[in-house]
């Protein structure tokens, strides 16, 4: 009785590693925990970016084209909220760019309302990448914002999340300038 219970307990133990071993490869997870750590340097970069300012000049822009430095890091945490459900997880999200101006303005102009939002949007994204299998790494989506709508890999698309996040916490990195605050050092990865 004991030889069977250990043989089926033995049968199911190689089943199961087998699975996770498909599904992860030693080539994915050296991809993943790669794509993981960019985003979480990312999150801590630009949570660096948002600390370093006074809550006063969170409603501070250079120019009535542009947006304030808190609608700059809100539209941050927003939009890679909204890429990471709808591209990578394959949500239908709605999508209303006068409600998103909006909620940038209103969420913007608080310092603490901003850091929250830069770390629920880039909290969901890590997480949704730390529980992709291989294959849907590989799976395709249409870039519908591109002016070509081009198919990216769902890993090219975290790439972009984390290029969008990279352009967005640059120009906040010239408010810090703009306003005498030394920025945070560059990280590159």
């Amino acid at each position: 009785m004991k030889k069977s219970i250990l043989s089926l307990m033995a049968i199911v133990l190689t089943i199961g590693l087998f699975s996770f071993i498909g599904k992860n490869s030693p080539e994915t997870i050296a991809e993943q925990n790669h794509l993981v750590g960019l985003l979480e340097s990312a999150k801590a970069y630009t949570l660096e970016v948002a600390e370093m300012m006074d809550a006063a000049d969170y409603t501070f822009k250079p120019s009535d084209s542009v947006k304030t430095f808190g609608e700059q890091l809100t539209h941050i945490g927003m939009s890679t909220q909204f890429l990471t459900k709808s591209f990578i997880k394959g949500e239908q999200v709605p999508f209303d760019p006068v409600e998103g101006a909006k909620m940038e303005k209103e969420v913007g102009a608080s310092k603490e309302a901003t850091i929250k939002q830069i770390n629920a949007g880039l909290d969901e994204a890590i997480q949704t990448v730390k529980d992709m299998s291989a294959d849907q790494f590989k799976e395709t989506f249409i870039f519908e914002f591109a002016p070509n709508k081009p198919e990216l890999t769902k890993a090219e698309g975290i790439l972009f999340i984390r290029d969008h996040i990279t352009h967005h916490r640059a120009q906040c990195i010239t408010y810090l300038r703009m306003k005498g605050h030394k920025p945070p050092a560059y990280r590159p990865f």
